[in-house]
């Protein structure tokens, strides 16, 4: 019974980290006496899936929202996204320039019920402004 509650207490991701153990020069037990745990959506940070995300600005829709395309080959597409600004709580990543936003800044974030699955991506609103206006001029 003993070696059975030993076995339930694997998890694919003990497996994996054993696996490589094997393979590396850091010892075993020292990889897995750092209490390893399965990484969750919650555990990868928010701001990974910028660096496949093809973010455009498609349209002003009122003076605190605009319309955005972002397709995410590995998360998520929306086409049509409403944004909204709003000033920023948490410290993150632009997506569109991959500037560094600090709580306080001024961003815009996707907003819909449910919950979109890129509802902590943020944009810096002088971002959003700059490419709104360079666009507005090359219709020009």
């Amino acid at each position: 019974m003993e070696a059975s509650a030993t076995a339930a207490k694997v998890t694919p991701w003990k497996s994996i980290v054993r696996s490589l153990a094997q393979s590396g020069s850091r010892s075993l037990e020292s990889i897995l006496s750092t209490h390893l745990t399965p990484p969750t959506e919650t555990s990868i940070s928010d701001d990974m899936h910028l660096r496949h995300a093809a973010v455009n600005i498609l349209e002003r829709a009122s003076q605190s929202t605009v319309i955005v395309s972002w397709h995410d080959p590995t998360r998520c597409s929306y086409s049509f996204q409403l944004w909204r600004r709003f000033d920023a709580t948490r410290p993150g990543i632009c997506a569109l320039s991959g500037m560094i936003i600090n709580a306080g800044d001024s961003i815009y974030k996707p907003i819909s019920k449910p919950r979109p699955i890129n509802a902590s991506a943020m944009m810096l609103a002088t971002e959003v402004e700059s490419r709104l206006a360079h666009e507005s001029l090359e219709r020009c």
